[in-house]
């Protein structure tokens, strides 16, 4: 429900009918009438609700002085990075300062009047006879009258207050999260571009080995025709023909050697059979 709402339910304001004429008091209502000097809105009367357009007329559009709003942390002046910075969201008394809203001189805000309203005199009363019983109250206020215009604007201006800081941190907030996508997106193409690069190598590593194998087996077929050469060499002087030559009878084929472990790896894994 909205303070208008809340204003009208209470029988201190009304929402739609027209603003009431100032006259002179009929004689019916005399005895009834505020006395002057009791404030500039003629409202003050129980029953007589005061028109609120005439008040929200009066009130100046909100606004929120952002350098008067308190900031935390040492470097709070100091720029932040995109996306690392909490939204600053000070208490509601700070917001009110901002927004150079202060304790009226009668010190009656609507905080106070609530606290009022909320009291043990004030509980077993309806609607009607509780905006009358505070209308009295504050009619009779020892530094003078206050006028109930004081405390609705006063409250107004609080809501208002508090609505255009919510429009500033959203404003902040969409400003924020744009700056973080557009720091995402950025981190996204680095990643993407050192994947890219990372494949390219991993492709080009994977074709050097395979380069390797096809020079090694171009190499052992060289080695297999010179072997076979070597072993007709000494074939004619010898019974039993000392070069190993692959694919030809009668040759002793040499197993290779193990390769060499690589660098790190423990004695007992590069160890041959004969070893252990």
């Amino acid at each position: 429900m909205g303070l208008k709402e809340v204003l009208s339910r209470m029988k201190i304001v009304e929402l739609d009918s027209p603003a009431p004429a100032v006259t002179a008091a009929s004689p019916a209502a005399g005895a009834s009438h505020p006395a002057a000097g009791s404030g500039a809105m003629p409202a003050a009367r129980p029953g007589k609700p005061t028109d609120v357009r005439e008040i929200l007329g009066s009130i100046p559009e909100a606004r929120i002085d952002e350098q008067a709003l308190p900031r935390s942390g040492a470097t709070a002046g100091a720029p932040a990075a995109a996306g690392t910075a909490g939204l600053e969201i000070p208490d509601f008394e700070a917001i009110y300062k901002a927004a150079g809203i202060s304790e009226p001189p009668h010190g009656y805000t609507a905080f106070k009047v609530l606290e009022i309203l909320e009291s043990d005199h004030f509980a077993g009363l309806d609607h009607k006879a509780r905006a009358a019983a505070l209308a009295g109250f504050l009619k009779m206020n020892p530094t003078g009258p206050v006028p109930i215009a004081d405390v609705i604007q006063d409250a107004v201006r609080r809501d208002q207050a508090l609505d255009k800081f919510e429009e500033l941190l959203r404003g902040k907030l969409a400003a924020r999260a744009q700056s973080v996508e557009q720091e995402n997106a950025r981190l996204q193409a680095e990643i993407d571009e050192l994947v890219r690069r990372h494949q390219e190598t991993m492709e080009a590593n994977r074709k050097a080995v395979e380069a390797e194998q096809a020079r090694l087996g171009q190499w052992q077929v060289r080695k297999r025709i010179e072997e076979r050469r070597l072993y007709e060499s000494v074939g004619p002087f010898v019974e039993e023909n000392p070069v190993s030559a692959e694919g030809v009878p009668g040759s002793t084929v040499r197993t290779p050697a193990p390769a060499s472990p690589p660098a790190g790896t423990p004695a007992s894994e590069g160890a041959t059979g004969s070893d252990r």
